[in-house]
C-alpha cells in the first residue's frame, strides 16, 4: 500500500513538473468522492464582459467592470445588482477602506477614484504616476498600495494627504498584493517568477525565486505565515519569512486569483475556466475542481454565505457565476493531488 501511494504523489509531482516545462495543461484531479463545489446561480449583469475585481463593500459586492467604465454594486443576498456608478475610466483593482465607508478603485489617466460605500458616489480622485492597476490597503487604512504593471513598480501613498510617499522598483510585473504582519508588503512579479518583499520604507528586502512560471494571485494567511501563490498549472505554499516552498498543489491553467477563508482553512482559486477548493490545514491538498460556466477569474468568498462569486462573460454577455462550497474545508483524500515538499 505505501509503494502505491507513493507512485501516486510521484505521479503528482511528475505531473505539474512535466506542465510547467512544456507547456501541456495538468489534467484536472478525478472526482471519486461527492462534490464539494456547487453551482447555484448565475445572474445577468449589465455591459460588456471584462472583469477586473471583486471585494465586499458595506456588505455588498463591488466589482470593476472594465470594458463597461463602470463599477456595478451587487447585493448577495437578494442576487441581483443595485446600482452602478458610471463614467469610471477602465476601472481596475479594488482596495476596501471598510473603517471610512470607502473604497478606492485604480482607473486610466493615472488616476485612482476614491467612492463612498454608503451612497456609491465619488468622492474624490488623485493622481499618481505611471498607470496604476492592483491595488492594496494598509491595516490601518492610512497608506494604499499600488501595482503598475506598465512601469514594473510599487508606489505607497498617503491615504491623508492624497500623496505618493515613495516607489520602488520590482523588475517586472506587480500582478498581486498582499499585505503581511508589520505592513510587509508582499507582492507577485509574473514575469520574473518571484515573489518580492517591502519593507513599509518601500525597500525591497527579499526577492523568493519561485520554481514555478507566471506567478499570479497572492494571498497571506497570517496564522501559519504562509504565502499563497497561484501559479501556471499549480499553487504554491511558500514560508514568508524566507520564501521557501513548504507545498505544492496541481491546478487548472489559468488559475489567477485566489481567496482565503481562515476559518475553514480553505484557499478558492478562479481562473482557466474552472474554479477550485484546497485545504491549506497541515500543508495543501485539492479538495474540488468545478467547470466554471463563464470566462472570468475575479473572484470573493462570501464567508456568511458560503459562496463565492464570480464575475464573467458567457456567450458575450456579462454573468455573475455564484457557487456554494457544500463542506468548507474538508479534503477527498481520494484525490492524488498534494504534493508536499517536507
Amino acid at each position: 500500500m505505501r509503494k502505491i501511494v507513493s507512485l501516486v504523489i510521484l505521479a503528482s509531482f511528475a505531473t505539474f513538473a512535466v506542465a510547467q516545462r512544456s507547456n501541456a495543461p495538468v489534467p484536472p484531479p478525478v472526482r471519486t468522492g461527492p462534490a464539494h463545489l456547487s453551482t447555484v446561480a448565475m445572474i445577468d449583469l449589465p455591459g460588456r464582459p471584462g472583469f477586473q475585481d471583486i471585494a465586499f463593500a458595506n456588505n455588498l459586492l463591488v466589482v470593476s467592470q472594465t470594458n463597461a467604465n463602470a463599477i456595478d454594486v451587487f447585493d448577495p443576498q437578494r442576487r441581483r445588482l443595485v446600482a452602478q456608478i458610471t463614467n469610471i475610466a477602465q476601472p481596475r483593482g479594488i482596495a476596501i477602506d471598510a473603517k471610512n465607508n470607502r473604497f478606492y478603485v485604480a482607473t486610466a489617466n493615472s488616476t485612482i477614484a476614491v467612492i463612498s460605500s454608503q451612497d456609491w458616489e465619488v468622492k474624490d480622485s488623485f493622481s499618481v504616476d505611471g498607470s496604476p492597476d492592483v491595488l492594496a490597503l494598509s491595516a490601518d487604512g492610512m497608506r494604499l498600495y499600488v501595482g503598475d504593471k506598465a512601469n514594473s513598480k510599487l508606489t505607497a501613498v498617503d491615504t491623508s494627504l492624497r500623496q505618493s510617499i515613495g516607489s520602488t522598483d520590482l523588475g517586472g510585473r506587480p500582478e498581486s498584493i498582499a499585505i503581511g504582519d508589520a505592513n510587509t508588503i508582499y507582492v507577485s512579479v509574473q514575469d520574473q517568477a518571484t515573489v518580492v518583499s517591502v519593507d513599509p520604507q518601500i525597500r525591497v528586502v527579499n526577492q523568493f525565486k519561485l520554481q514555478a512560471s507566471q506567478p499570479a494571485g497572492l494571498v497571506y494567511n497570517a496564522t501559519s505565515r504562509r504565502l499563497y501563490v497561484a501559479v501556471r498549472s499549480g499553487v504554491l505554499a511558500l514560508n514568508a519569512d524566507n520564501g521557501s516552498e513548504v507545498a505544492r498543489v496541481a491546478a487548472p491553467r489559468g488559475v489567477q486569483t485566489l481567496s482565503f477563508d481562515a476559518a475553514s482553512h480553505t484557499l478558492y482559486g478562479a481562473g482557466g475556466g474552472s474554479v477550485i477548493s484546497l485545504n491549506t490545514a497541515g500543508g495543501l491538498t485539492s479538495i474540488d475542481e468545478l467547470p466554471a460556466d463563464v470566462k472570468g477569474h475575479a473572484l470573493v468568498f462570501d464567508p456568511n454565505r458560503k459562496l463565492l462569486f464570480l464575475p464573467g462573460g458567457r456567450e458575450g454577455r456579462s454573468k455573475m457565476l455564484i457557487v456554494k462550497d457544500l463542506v468548507p474545508g474538508a479534503s477527498q483524500s481520494s484525490v492524488p493531488a498534494e504534493a508536499k515538499l517536507r
